[in-house]
C-alpha cells in the first residue's frame, strides 16, 4: 500500500506539470491497467515483485485519475467565444465576500449557467467614485451583468501561476460587474448558514480589534487572509511564521487536542460513563468532531480540508486501537488528500504541511524521541526547518534564518494562548478573551517585526534544479536518522550543491535579455558573464502593489541576482517606474540611472547620448537623450540604450515618440539592431517608418498587457515591423521573451512554449475587450 501511494504521488506530479492531458480513452485504458495491477499484486507474496506491482498500481491509477479529473475541470472553463462579452446571470455568492472602500470581490455560482459559462466565477466590482457598495452576505442571491474574461496570468520564470491557482480551486472564469441587483434574502441551507456564521465572526472581530491585528485573527478564525497587509506578510515570510495565519494542521490539531482533552477529562469524572465507553474513545470522537467543526468555520478551503483529512485518518487509527505506525497514518492522510484534490501537489502548503509532519514523526518517534522535553522540542524545530527548507527554496527562493527561534516563541504562544483565547472570544458573549488574543498577537508581531528587520533574517538563493533539491531533501532525511546510522553526518553535506548552485551565465562576449511579462508596462533584465542590468521595473497598480514586487523581484531572486550592477528607469511614467521602490528594497542596485524627472532614492545618474561602457565583452551605449536637450513630453525623455556584441545587438527604446525617432534617424543615430523592444508598447505614436527602416531588425518585441484598454500593440504598427522583415513577439501572447546572443547568433524563445501547463488557455488575437449585446 505504501508504494502504491508513493506511485500515485509521482503520477500526479507528472500530470500537473504536463502541457497537455492524456485523452480520455487513454485514461480509461490506464484504469483497466490499474485493475490488472491490483490482481497481480494480490497474487504475489511480499517481496520486490509485489513492491513493483504496487508501485505500478499507484502510477497507473494516478495517471488515470489525475487525467480524468483534469478533463472534468477543463470542461467547466469559460468558453473563449464569450471572452470579453457581457452576460446577465442569476446566482448566489459563494463563501465570504471581501469589501474594501472602493471595491467588492466574491465568488459567484450562476444558477443554470448558459452554455459556455462555468459553474463558478471570480467576480470583482470597481464602481464609479461615489457609488455606494451593497452589503453582501454569504449565499446572497444576485442578478449581475458581468463582463466575462478567460483567466490569464503573467508568465515569467519562477513566477506565480495565477491561472493555475484559480484552476485548482475550481474557478472557471472571471467577471467584472457592470450592474448588480440583490435578488431577495439568502436561501436556506447548511452551507449558506455556515458561511453567514463565518461572516458574523469576521464582523465581530473587525468591530472590536484594531484593523492590522483583526486581519491576522480573522485569518486564524475563519480562514480569510484578504485583509492582511503586504508589510505584515513580509514580516511573516522573513521569520518563517506565515503558517501561523494559514489555518493548517497546526490550528486544527490545537482545536482537536483542546476539545478532545477536555472531553476525555470530563468523561473520566463519571464512573458510569467510562463503563459504557472508554474515555480515550470519547476524546478521539470529540477531537474529530471539533476538527470538522473548525474546518467548517474556516470555510473548508483546500488547505483546511487537507488538515481535517489528516486529523480524521489519525482519529480513525486511534479509534481502532491498532496503533499503526505514524508513518502509515501520514501516508493514508496523503492518499485521502490526493483523492479529494489531485491538484494539491501544486500547493506550497501541501509540501510544507506533510514535510513538517514527516519531520516531527522522524524526530519524536523511536530512538530519536527520547530525551528531555526541551531537547525534543528544539530537535523538532530544527527538523521542521531543515526538511521544509528545500520546499521553501524551490517555491519562494529564500529561507528564513531566524525561523527556528521565531517559531520557538510563536508556536507555543499561538498554540497555548492566542488560539484558545480567540475561540473563546468567538463563542462567549463577552469580549475580554478576544481583546487578550488581539493584544498577544500584536506583541508577537512586534517581536517578529524586530526579527524580520535583522539584516540576516532571510537568505535568498537561486532556485536550484529539482534533482539538486531532491538530493538536499534526501540528505536531510538521512541526517535526521538516529545516532549510529552510517554516514549520517554526510547527509547534511548533500545540501551544499543546492545552496551553492547558480544558473549558468552567458559566455564572455555574449549576453541574455528577458523581456518580462509584467502586463501593461516594461521590465527587461540583461545578463552578461558577470553583470546584471534591469531596464525599467514594470507598472505600479492603481489599487496597490506593483509589478516589481509581484513579478520582477521573484524572477531576480530565482536567478540569485542581488544586488543589481545597474538599475535603469527610462522615464517617470508609472508603467515603467512603478516597481522601482520594490526592486531597490528587495534586490538593491550598486548604481542607478534614470531619465529626467524620475524620483528615486539617492542621486541617480542621468543617461546622456554618447555615454558608453563595456561589460564582459558586451558594449552598452546611450543613444538618447542628448545632454542639453529639453523635451516637454515625458516619453521623449526616455533613456534609449543599445546593447551590442559580436553575436548580435538589442535596442531598448523606452517610450520615445515618432518625433524623436525621426530626429535620431536624420542624425544617423539609430544603429542596425537584431532585436528591438518596440517603443511605447506598440502605440500609434511610435515605431515610425524612420525607426523601422533604420533599425532593420529581425525581431521586434512588444511588451503589453493582455487585452489592454489602449489596444497596444496597434495592428498597423505590428504590420509595419513585419513588412520590414521582423518577426513579432508579444508578451501579451507569449509571456516573458528570452533573447540569447552568443557567438552563434541571436535566438528568441517564449515562456508560454517552454513552461506551458494544460490549463493555460491560448491568448486570442483581440487587443481590446469587446462588449457585445448581453445574452440571457
Amino acid at each position: 500500500m505504501q508504494m502504491a501511494i508513493v506511485g500515485m504521488l509521482a503520477a500526479l506530479l507528472v500530470v500537473q506539470h504536463s502541457a497537455s492531458l492524456l485523452p480520455l480513452a487513454a485514461c480509461a485504458l490506464l484504469g483497466v491497467a490499474c485493475l490488472a495491477c491490483v490482481l497481480v499484486a494480490w497474487g504475489l507474496h511480499p517481496g520486490p515483485r509485489r513492491t513493483l506491482a504496487c508501485l505500478a498500481l499507484g502510477v497507473t491509477f494516478g495517471l488515470a485519475y489525475g487525467g480524468a479529473r483534469g478533463h472534468w475541470r477543463l470542461a467547466d472553463q469559460l468558453d473563449a467565444a464569450l471572452d470579453g462579452s457581457t452576460v446577465s446571470l442569476h446566482g448566489h455568492v459563494v463563501g465570504l465576500p471581501t469589501a474594501s472602500p472602493d471595491s467588492l470581490r466574491f465568488l459567484f455560482a450562476p444558477a443554470s449557467p448558459p452554455p459556455g459559462v462555468p459553474t463558478r466565477l471570480s467576480v470583482s466590482w470597481y464602481p464609479k467614485p461615489g457609488t455606494p457598495l451593497p452589503t453582501l452576505v454569504a449565499g446572497q442571491g444576485l442578478v449581475a451583468d458581468l463582463r466575462l474574461k478567460v483567466i490569464h496570468g503573467q508568465h515569467n520564470p519562477g513566477g506565480f501561476d495565477y491561472a493555475g491557482w484559480q484552476f485548482a480551486r475550481g474557478v472557471g472564469g472571471v467577471g467584472y460587474v457592470k450592474q448588480l441587483t440583490l435578488a431577495g434574502p439568502p436561501p436556506d441551507g447548511v452551507a449558506g448558514a455556515v458561511d453567514r456564521w463565518r461572516q458574523s465572526i469576521r464582523a465581530r472581530i473587525d468591530a472590536h480589534v484594531p484593523a492590522e491585528t483583526a486581519a491576522l485573527l480573522t485569518a486564524m478564525a475563519v480562514g480569510d487572509q484578504s485583509g492582511i497587509s503586504d508589510p505584515a506578510w513580509r514580516v511573516l515570510r522573513h521569520t518563517g511564521t506565515a503558517h501561523l495565519v494559514a489555518i493548517s494542521g497546526l490550528h486544527v490539531s490545537i482545536v482537536a487536542l483542546l476539545v478532545g482533552g477536555l472531553a476525555g477529562w470530563a468523561w473520566r469524572r463519571s464512573a458510569i460513563a467510562v463503563l459504557h465507553l472508554p474515555a480515550q474513545r470519547v476524546a478521539v470522537l470529540a477531537a474529530a468532531v471539533a476538527g470538522v467543526a473548525y474546518g467548517a468555520m474556516a470555510g473548508f478551503g483546500v488547505p483546511v480540508t487537507r488538515s481535517v483529512l489528516m486529523l480524521l485518518v489519525a482519529c480513525a487509527a486511534l479509534w481502532s486501537a491498532r496503533h499503526p505506525p505514524p508513518g502509515n497514518v501520514l501516508l493514508l492522510a496523503l492518499l485521502g488528500v490526493m483523492l479529494f484534490d489531485p491538484w494539491c501537489v501544486l500547493a506550497a502548503g501541501f509540501w510544507l504541511s506533510f514535510g513538517a509532519v514527516g519531520a516531527l514523526i522522524m524526530i519524536l518517534s523511536g530512538r530519536r524521541g527520547r530525551g528531555a522535553r526541551w531537547e525534543r522540542f528544539a530537535a523538532a524545530q530544527l527538523a521542521v526547518t531543515l526538511l521544509t527548507a528545500p520546499v521553501l527554496l524551490v517555491l519562494f527562493g529564500q529561507v528564513s534564518l531566524v525561523s527556528p527561534l521565531a517559531n520557538a516563541v510563536a508556536i507555543p504562544l499561538v498554540s497555548l494562548l492566542v488560539v484558545p483565547l480567540l475561540l473563546a472570544g468567538v463563542f462567549l458573549p463577552f469580549d475580554l478573551p478576544l481583546g487578550l488574543a488581539a493584544w498577544l498577537m500584536a506583541r508577537l508581531m512586534d517581536v517578529l517585526g524586530w526579527g524580520a528587520a535583522l539584516p540576516f533574517s532571510a537568505a535568498a538563493f537561486a532556485t536550484p534544479p529539482l534533482p539538486l533539491m531532491a538530493l538536499a531533501l534526501a540528505g536531510g532525511l538521512w541526517g535526521l536518522l538516529p545516532h549510529g546510522t552510517p554516514w549520517r553526518t554526510l547527509g547534511w553535506l548533500a545540501w551544499m550543491p543546492a545552496v551553492l548552485w547558480m544558473p549558468p551565465r552567458p559566455d564572455v562576449g555574449g549576453f541574455e535579455a528577458r523581456v518580462l511579462d509584467v502586463g501593461q508596462g516594461l521590465a527587461v533584465h540583461l545578463r552578461t558573464a558577470g553583470h546584471d542590468l534591469l531596464y525599467d521595473t514594470g507598472p505600479g497598480y492603481f489599487r496597490g502593489g506593483d509589478a516589481g514586487e509581484r513579478h520582477v523581484v521573484p524572477y531576480l531572486q530565482g536567478l540569485g541576482v542581488g544586488p543589481l550592477d545597474l538599475l535603469v528607469v527610462s522615464h517617470g511614467d508609472k508603467d515603467h517606474a512603478g516597481g522601482a521602490a520594490s526592486v531597490l528594497a528587495d534586490v538593491g542596485a550598486v548604481q542607478t540611472v534614470a531619465g529626467e524627472g524620475v524620483d528615486l532614492p539617492g542621486k541617480p545618474a542621468r543617461c546622456a547620448a554618447g555615454g558608453a561602457w563595456t561589460w564582459d565583452g558586451v558594449t552598452f551605449r546611450w543613444l538618447h537623450p542628448a545632454h542639453d536637450a529639453v523635451y516637454r513630453d515625458d516619453n521623449d525623455r526616455s533613456c534609449v540604450l543599445w546593447v551590442s556584441s559580436a553575436g548580435g545587438s538589442l535596442l531598448l527604446t523606452g517610450d520615445v515618440t515618432a518625433r524623436v525617432e525621426r530626429q535620431l534617424a536624420e542624425a544617423g543615430g539609430w544603429p542596425r539592431s537584431d532585436v528591438v523592444v518596440a517603443p511605447h508598447h506598440g502605440s500609434r505614436s511610435s515605431s515610425s517608418e524612420a525607426l523601422v527602416a533604420a533599425a532593420a531588425a529581425r525581431h521586434v518585441v512588444f511588451s503589453a498587457g493582455y487585452r489592454n484598454p489602449f489596444g497596444h500593440p496597434v495592428e498597423a504598427v505590428v504590420s509595419r515591423w513585419q513588412d520590414a522583415g521582423a518577426r513579432a513577439w508579444r508578451t501579451d501572447r507569449h509571456g516573458a521573451i528570452r533573447i540569447a546572443v552568443d557567438a552563434t547568433g541571436v535566438r528568441l524563445d517564449a515562456e508560454t512554449d517552454t513552461a506551458r501547463r494544460y490549463w493555460h488557455r491560448p491568448r486570442s488575437a483581440g487587443a481590446r475587450l469587446a462588449t457585445p449585446a448581453p445574452i440571457e
